[in-house]
């Protein structure tokens, strides 16, 4: 009896220790999303952190908290994250091009046109844009693609460039804006939860976005029209993680968070370009948007138009972005 109830203490004892060890192991981060709960991006990456969770056995459990929950801007998540605010942050390369200019390349207009295009050129974005990240202390865990951006809006059908002369738009980065001043419109810079008001309202006449954000968002109500030029990929967008906290982490469990992230970029990537074509579909059969996707030739022959701002961006931030200016227009040909 006196041998059983000692072997009883010792297992639970040591029960009591495995219970603390598995505690103590467990880490809990907050990643910060600029879209709403149930945005489409937003599923997604709930999705990654419930992977994580799993793959990690629970040790590693990640909070998306979507807009609206902390006290800082999409604009300002490289800094935030860098400084530990949160460990994670969602960061689309136009709203954090004033923190880390060279992460937004792809979004020269009519340069990076879409997913694929972005795919040729990671590497060398990467390359350029990893350093800076670095130097704010944080490392980009992975990267993921919106579709191409497009300009949607109400009032007259636009079929060609010059019909956007005197419009005003809202735009997710300043490089559009230099686009918009080519063609004789102008830009209205407006937070996401501001841009439905503001259409209603004749601030601006349309935006730049994705068309499954405009269904995701639920913008389609203030337009009748979109331009499916391809004006610019939408992205990279990065998922960045605080570089302490990912040296902190067990190796077991960071190597494991590594080979998800590494699957989840391409994964978003895909989805996000299929829920595209299903919103463009549903844009123009539930919400009668009328639609107009003009010609490669078109298309090319506004890039040739952009050529000058392309230049004066890249001669504006650097030899270094004069140097990937220059490879992806060899990668890409234009």
């Amino acid at each position: 009896m006196k041998i059983s109830k000692q072997f009883v203490r010792i297992g639970t004892a040591f029960a009591g220790l495995m219970l603390a060890a598995s505690a103590q192991a467990q880490v809990k981060w907050d990643m910060y999303s600029f879209v709403g709960v149930t945005h489409p991006i937003a599923v997604r990456l709930i999705a990654f952190a419930e992977e994580v969770k799993k793959q990690t056995n629970g040790q590693l459990l990640i909070t998306v908290r979507p807009a609206g929950e902390f006290p800082f801007k999409a604009t300002e998540i490289v800094r935030a994250t860098g400084t530990g605010q949160v460990q994670l942050g969602q960061g689309y390369s136009g709203f954090i091009s004033g923190t880390v200019p060279l992460a937004s390349i792809a979004n020269l207009p009519f340069l990076v046109r879409n997913s694929d295009d972005v795919e040729k050129v990671r590497t060398i974005i990467h390359k350029y844009a990893d350093p800076e990240f670095q130097k704010q202390g944080v490392k980009v865990l992975f990267t993921f693609d919106w579709p191409p951006q497009n300009i949607f809006g109400r009032g007259d059908q636009v079929t060609k460039p010059e019909q956007l002369a005197g419009k005003k738009l809202r735009t997710t980065d300043a490089k559009q804006s230099e686009m918009l001043k080519v063609l004789g419109g102008s830009a209205v810079s407006l937070t996401t939860a501001e841009v439905p008001l503001a259409v209603e309202r004749g601030v601006v006449q349309g935006f730049m976005t994705a068309a499954f954000n405009v269904v995701g968002a639920k913008w389609y109500d203030g337009i009748n029209w979109a331009y499916l030029a391809d004006v610019n990929a939408g992205g990279p967008d990065y998922a960045m993680v605080n570089i302490a906290a990912y040296n902190k982490l067990d190796p077991k469990v960071r190597a494991t968070l590594d080979k998800v992230a590494e699957q989840w970029g391409p994964k978003m990537t895909r989805e996000n370009n299929a829920d595209d074509a299903a919103a463009i579909d549903l844009l123009k059969t539930k919400y009668n948007v009328k639609i107009y996707r003009p010609s490669k030739e078109e298309t090319d022959a506004l890039a040739k138009r952009m050529v000058p701002v392309w230049d004066a961006w890249a001669k504006q931030h650097g030899p270094n972005a004069v140097a990937a200016l220059k490879e992806i227009r060899e990668k890409l040909g234009r």
